[in-house]
């Protein structure tokens, strides 16, 4: 901008040498001082890459993070003091305490780590000494609660020796405390058992059953330990 400025003065003093040859040296330092370097520059304008920031769904117990770009447009170089942002779960890094020349970028990253599921919003702030001084953009995100994996116990066993229309299989906490998991006979020999709860231990033991109906004592019991995820 100084060599626009200085441009402006050889111009004006050339003038006035032409227009007036027996110009006292009065006129001019009056031509001269009518320009002053700068005075027609505009200030710094800070733009954003995105007007918003969202995230969309993230799961509860996992990170994620968005850059978002910021250009000085102005003609002035623009000074950014902070960066800031609100909303449960929501962070920032970076562009603090930078300074950017004309058409100048620079990087900032909004984090979300989800604190619980629901809903999150919150505003981006970055303050500066543009002309739009408090910069402020809107993020947005939803937390999402983790999906535990769905565990099965598949159970199988010999088929009795003796002549038996099916069997029970039982369940329980401990080999001295079993029920049958359900009331009808399992002609098969084997059973899936999808009912388990994650991080459960449970005993299971199966007994056959005769066609009159008579059960035999129950197998020798088996643990099982559930995943807990």
């Amino acid at each position: 901008m100084a060599t626009v400025a200085l441009a402006g003065l050889l111009g004006a003093a050339g003038c006035g040498l032409a227009g007036s040859p027996n110009a006292t040296s009065g006129g001019g330092s009056s031509g001269g001082g009518g320009s002053t370097p700068g005075a027609n520059t505009s200030p710094g304008v800070l733009t954003p890459g995105s007007s918003t920031v969202s995230f969309g769904n993230v799961t509860v117990g996992t990170s994620t993070s968005q850059p978002l770009l910021l250009t000085d447009t102005g003609s002035s170089n623009v000074t950014i003091s902070s960066v800031s942002v609100t909303g449960s779960g929501m962070s920032v890094s970076g562009g603090s305490n930078v300074t950017l020349t004309p058409n100048q970028s620079v990087t900032i990253y909004v984090n979300f780590d989800p604190t619980g599921a629901g809903a999150v919003q919150g505003n981006l702030v970055v303050s500066s000494n543009a002309s739009n001084s408090a910069l402020k953009i809107g993020v947005s995100a939803t937390g999402v609660a983790a999906q535990s994996a769905q565990h099965t116990v598949n159970l199988s066993w010999q088929p009795s020796t003796s002549s038996v229309v099916g069997y029970y299989v039982y369940r329980g906490p401990a080999a001295n405390n079993l029920s049958k998991l359900t009331g009808t006979i399992d002609t098969a020999n084997s059973y899936a058992d999808g009912s388990v709860a994650n991080g459960q231990t449970y005993v299971y033991a199966v007994t056959s059953v005769d066609s009159e109906q008579v059960e035999s004592a129950k197998s020798t019991p088996v643990t099982v330990t559930i995943p807990a995820n």
